[in-house]
């Protein structure tokens, strides 16, 4: 069965059962979520989708009282999320002082420009991104402001760092350049002023509709259903023409089609008309259909699958069929164990090109 021809009604091929998420749940919140003035949504719904600390921000909204249950979980987001936010405040004092500008992208940035609230979604980690050529300056300053670096981390694309029991993740590159081909340069040039913290960044709109599509790859689309709320806010600020335009500069159309084609097949009508809009021939849209988007729709709050089904799905999603075998080549061999972890670029062994360099220059060899 074709997914998108349950998006006039997803509810028709898609059944709850007690305690378990669907689609047709994700499909009746967000249409909730659409509506020009505020709705109740239901208790039930939202504890479904793992969403219990949104639906008390929303009840609170309409100024009625939420369950205690909601409330207990919204109490719980916000104990998590508050360590996070002042780590992170601690963390961009550093880098400002450091000069090196810095973007706060995904959960933390969406807990202002979606949610608006602190204690709407509980966060696990900050993200914060670096252009490469800053990457040792920004090492420093973390170091120098007690942070501790995770020096077994085996990441091709980003550093973690440790304070206080909170985990950064400084990414000096959104995924492996492989994948997709982002220009990290006009990012920072198009982003705005964060409201969080001194010194931060945040993503231009549409670049954080391009970035969250780039984002729901990295599980293959094994998503929870905040990932759609995120999605369609996102969507409504974007500029779609541009969007498309950037994703085809940035070789992530298979990426953008089937977040689109997602959001569509979950009854929003103007994300699948997008989707026919995306410049990918018929028969990779019917591939994406079959593989990944039949799979996001099966996975709503459900395990992350196992590394190697991961590993397929995320090389499906690469426009290009020759970087994603050299993908999954270059991932295999960074998670042998015989691989040991980059050092830190601002030691004085450390490499100094790019992300992928020690990867690209053993797989030469």
């Amino acid at each position: 069965m074709n997914p998108l021809k349950s998006q006039q009604n997803p509810s028709s091929s898609w059944v709850s059962t007690p305690g378990s998420a669907a689609p047709s749940d994700v499909a009746s919140l967000l249409e909730l979520l659409r509506e020009p003035t505020p709705t109740l949504v239901s208790r039930a719904r939202c504890d479904r989708l793992g969403l219990e600390a949104f639906g008390c921000v929303l009840t609170r909204r309409l100024g009625q009282a939420p369950a205690p249950a909601q409330a207990h979980r919204y109490m719980e987001a916000l104990a998590n999320n508050v360590p996070l936010r002042r780590t992170l405040i601690d963390a961009a004092d550093a880098l400002a002082r450091a000069g090196v500008p810095t973007i706060v992208y995904k959960g933390q940035d969406y807990l202002e420009r979606i949610y608006g609230d602190l204690g709407a979604r509980a966060m696990a980690d900050v993200d914060l991104l670096v252009r490469v050529r800053d990457l040792g300056s920004a090492e420093r300053a973390l170091l120098d402001a007690g942070f501790v670096a995770d020096r077994a981390c085996k990441l091709m694309h980003e550093r973690k760092f440790c304070k206080n029991g909170v985990a950064i993740d400084l990414h000096h590159a959104l995924l492996q350049p492989e994948r997709m081909a982002f220009d990290h340069d006009a990012l920072f040039e198009r982003a705005c002023a964060s409201s969080i913290g001194h010194g931060l960044l945040a993503l231009e709109a549409t670049d954080a509709l391009l970035v969250h599509c780039v984002n729901q790859t990295v599980k293959g689309y094994c998503l929870p259903a905040s990932s759609y709320v995120e999605l369609q806010a996102l969507l409504a600020r974007a500029d779609v023409s541009e969007a498309i335009a950037r994703a085809a500069s940035n070789r992530m159309l298979s990426a953008l089609y089937t977040s689109l084609a997602a959001l569509g097949a979950l009854g929003h009508r103007g994300a699948a008309l997008l989707a026919t809009r995306v410049q990918l021939s018929k028969g990779r849209k019917r591939a994406l259909d079959a593989v990944i988007l039949s799979f996001a729709l099966r996975s709503v709050q459900r395990e992350t699958p196992n590394r190697a089904t991961m590993l397929a799905l995320k090389a499906t999603l690469v426009d290009d069929s020759l970087k994603a075998l050299r993908f999954a080549t270059t991932w295999a061999y960074w998670q042998m164990p015989f691989k040991a972890p980059r050092a830190l670029a601002c030691e004085a062994d450390a490499p100094r090109a790019g992300p992928d360099a020690a990867a690209r220059h053993a797989l030469a060899s």
